[in-house]
């Protein structure tokens, strides 16, 4: 990667976040889709029993698609694509091993785990969702390999446009024929497949250097001696990302299941910025290990952007949460405000710490990374029993954020240890002070008589248009700023984000 890595990583970024934004919107689809046509306490047993299988899946595919970007930029950038080719074999057969395993598991165990949610629908569904294991394991495995190879367009491919665009039509499709249950298991499996098949392809047609063959690859050992300890974070992240509903699904009724979902879903978008710009921030960590100055560099510049465009995403939902859950999912979700709103803040804080899990990954510090893991997964399952059976999915949706904030917090810390790094500025700062006269300009907009469309529409343009001229105001944006609004110019081919940009350059 040539000069700073900043113009890569800007555009690997952009890439990803267009097709993030995408993949939003078919999600938003989908379960605007759910929610009108399917009752709470149905799609909040199918939401259980997904999270008890994608659970298993963290388990099984012992989180190795996660040494793909660390190990094959190495191997490629040193051309020794006999080794990247055999890392990414092993890898993809080892792991097709154990998920398929795991997957015979819970079909075997499904009446066990009915009896233990007290959801007779677990035990009709899971033989069948199952198969979800394998499909994602591999769909994982695919993306990972693109990340690898820093074709990030191809990642967005499978999972912003043909997983969720299949899953969507599947789902209107077989709600119309009557499956109910049945249709949001089959457009499940029916997308992921979709993925994976798509993916499939374009891996054998981008990666000339593959070859069907063991022979030559970085050692089991080292592959193991990587992933172990992400392996079990990984184990316990999946904890992370489910516990929340197996605790919900079991203090409470299946449909409280379904309305914490539907604030998740909105939720989640928090992260769009951060999840846009980490894929490809790892592999130029792996590539400029012993260059601190360049690696400080970055990731000051990358935290202070996901910073930046974070913040009126998390003023909006604050602003107003009951609008956007009414006008997306109707007013009967309105209920989960209150735990979107905790989710939001949890999230924004998370996305304020930058990618510092992805630079401990990149400078091969795993072992922390699986550290910071545990202290999330500890603090957000005691919590998630202290407060859910008192104050329900608000006390998931605090649990949540609280775990989040004091693990980025960990990282921040372990960052700066043992590099010396840390990811802010003044810079930073200002992009915090900028939002807050924005947020008051916004609460004028839903305390208006307009229809709830209409706020939904012009909260997030009064909120942006405010923010975007406080930062003139206060000069916080910084001459890199200014050279990659030149490169958007280019790619439109009208000089307009330069020049707004240009008048607010410190």
């Amino acid at each position: 990667m040539s000069g700073d890595g900043i113009t890569e990583i800007a555009k690997q970024g952009g890439i990803t976040f267009f097709g993030t934004f995408l993949g939003r919107i078919l999600g938003f689809g989908f379960i605007a889709v759910v929610t009108r046509l399917i009752v709470p306490d149905v799609y909040g047993s199918f939401t259980l029993a997904l999270s008890i299988v994608m659970f298993c899946q963290g388990l099984a595919d012992l989180n190795l698609h996660r040494a793909l970007d660390y190990f094959i930029p190495q191997y490629l950038q040193d051309g020794e694509t006999e080794y990247a080719s055999g890392t990414l074999v092993f890898i993809f057969f080892t792991t097709l091993l154990t998920t398929s395993f795991a997957a015979v598991l819970v079909v075997v165990a499904a009446p066990s785990l009915s009896a233990v949610f007290g959801d007779p629908a677990l035990a009709t569904i899971l033989p069948t969702l199952a198969l979800v294991i394998p499909l994602s394991a591999v769909s994982s495995l695919l993306q990972s390999s693109f990340t690898a190879m820093k074709t990030l367009k191809y990642r967005v491919y499978i999972k912003d446009l043909a997983f969720p665009l299949v899953k969507l039509v599947g789902l209107i499709v077989f709600v119309f024929l009557g499956l109910h249950m049945f249709a949001l298991v089959f457009s499940q499996l029916l997308g992921l497949a979709v993925a994976v098949g798509v993916g499939g392809i374009f891996l054998l047609q981008r990666a000339d250097w593959l070859e069907p063959n063991l022979s030559q690859s970085a050692s089991p050992r080292r592959i193991i001696s990587y992933s172990l300890p992400l392996l079990f974070a990984g184990v316990v992240y999946s904890i992370v990302g489910r516990i929340d509903y197996f605790v919900i699904g079991y203090f409470r009724k299946s449909s409280d299941v379904a309305y914490y979902q539907v604030a998740y879903t909105l939720a989640i978008n928090v992260l769009i910025v951060l999840n846009s710009l980490t894929p490809i921030f790892k592999p130029t960590v792996v590539e400029a290990q012993e260059e601190t100055e360049l690696l400080a560099k970055r990731y000051k510049l990358v935290t202070r952007w996901i910073t930046l465009f974070t913040l009126p995403i998390v003023a909006t939902i604050v602003v107003a949460p009951d609008t956007y859950l009414t006008v997306f999912f109707t007013e009967r979700y309105s209920v989960a405000s209150t735990a979107l709103v905790a989710l939001s803040i949890g999230y924004l804080f998370n996305s304020s710490f930058g990618p510092e899990g992805m630079m401990l990954e990149g400078l091969g510090y795993t072992r922390l990374t699986f550290l910071n893991t545990l202290v999330l997964v500890g603090v957000n399952a005691a919590l998630d029993i202290l407060l859910v059976p008192r104050f329900g999915i608000v006390g998931a949706g605090i649990a949540t954020g609280t775990a989040l904030t004091l693990a980025g917090v960990a990282g921040i810390v372990e960052v700066y240890y043992f590099r010396g790094i840390h990811p802010y500025s003044v810079a930073w700062l200002k992009l915090w002070l900028g939002i807050i006269p924005a947020a008051i300009a916004g609460i004028l907009v839903p305390i208006s008589d307009a229809p709830l469309v209409l706020v939904a529409v012009a909260l997030p343009i009064v909120i942006g248009i405010s923010y975007l001229c406080v930062l003139l105001l206060i000069r916080a944006f910084t001459e890199k700023d200014r050279q990659i609004a030149g490169q958007v110019d280019a790619k439109l081919g009208y000089p307009l984000v330069e020049r707004i940009i240009a008048r607010g350059v410190r």
